[in-house]
């Protein structure tokens, strides 16, 4: 093997490595979004607490859905979504059973499911905040930012004042590459509240993206005195300082 073809292999090795890296430093709503366009998910799934209320930074990966369209439970649940479902069926006006049917799916990363039975509660509810917050997750998990977009603003129009929410919205459109309304949505967030760390991060990797190296110090210096160990700031600065 060639001394060339090795160090062509090895480059490829770095590369995807730095990729992989940057891929997966991003975080789904009410968190960080990319420091690139492209986003995944890498925060952990809720648990019971966290999915009863408004729902904190951080969700699931994309995961392999298995809902059935149309109604039903959806196959290949796990026993505590398929209680949930059993339960659900048995009672389609009950709306405290639909949604915890849809947070057992949305737990296990079937958005599908937990789409089918949101589906329900928002029948009953439409303008149930925290059904509408978990049907813009699921959506967003599920890679479709328009229909996330859709269903935070429904949710917005409820709790125009949720920081964590407006946040997502604004995730949605960096996720389709719209910087400047991204950017938007972010000052929104910190206008409702200006100690949300995490829409001042976003702030900061959208106007990278826009190269726009004043907006972006700004947010920097904002989130070093709100979040002094934030592991991103050496990261920004130094691209920031490279910014012309």
């Amino acid at each position: 093997m060639s001394k060339n073809f090795i160090l062509c292999v090895g480059g490829i090795v770095v590369g995807f490595a730095v990729g992989f890296f940057v891929t997966n430093s991003l975080t789904r709503p009410g968190a960080r979004v990319a420091d690139a366009p492209a986003a995944a998910s890498t925060a952990g799934p809720l648990d019971d607490a966290q999915a009863a209320g408004e729902l904190p930074p951080g969700h699931p990966d994309i995961g392999e859905g298995g809902g059935a369209a149309g109604g039903g439970s959806p196959a290949g649940a796990g026993p505590e979504a398929q209680a949930a479902a059993d339960k659900a069926d048995r009672a389609p006006k009950d709306f405290d059973a639909q949604l915890a049917a849809a947070r057992a799916f949305y737990r296990l990363r079937d958005y599908d499911g937990a789409a089918l039975y949101l589906e329900r509660a928002l029948g009953l509810k439409p303008k149930d905040f925290d059904a509408l917050v978990l049907m813009g997750n699921a959506k967003y998990d599920d890679e479709d930012y328009e229909a996330a977009a859709d269903f935070y603003e429904r949710a917005l129009a409820v709790k125009p004042d949720s920081p964590d929410v407006r946040t997502d919205l604004g995730n949605t459109y960096f996720n389709r590459k719209d910087f400047d309304r991204a950017l938007a949505e972010y000052r929104k967030s910190v206008e409702a509240d200006p100690a949300h760390a995490n829409s001042w991060r976003n702030i900061a990797a959208a106007a990278l993206n826009k190269r726009d190296k004043a907006t972006a110090a700004e947010a920097l210096e904002r989130l070093a005195a709100l979040d002094p160990q934030n592991p991103d700031l050496d990261n920004y600065r130094r691209r920031v300082a490279e910014l012309p």
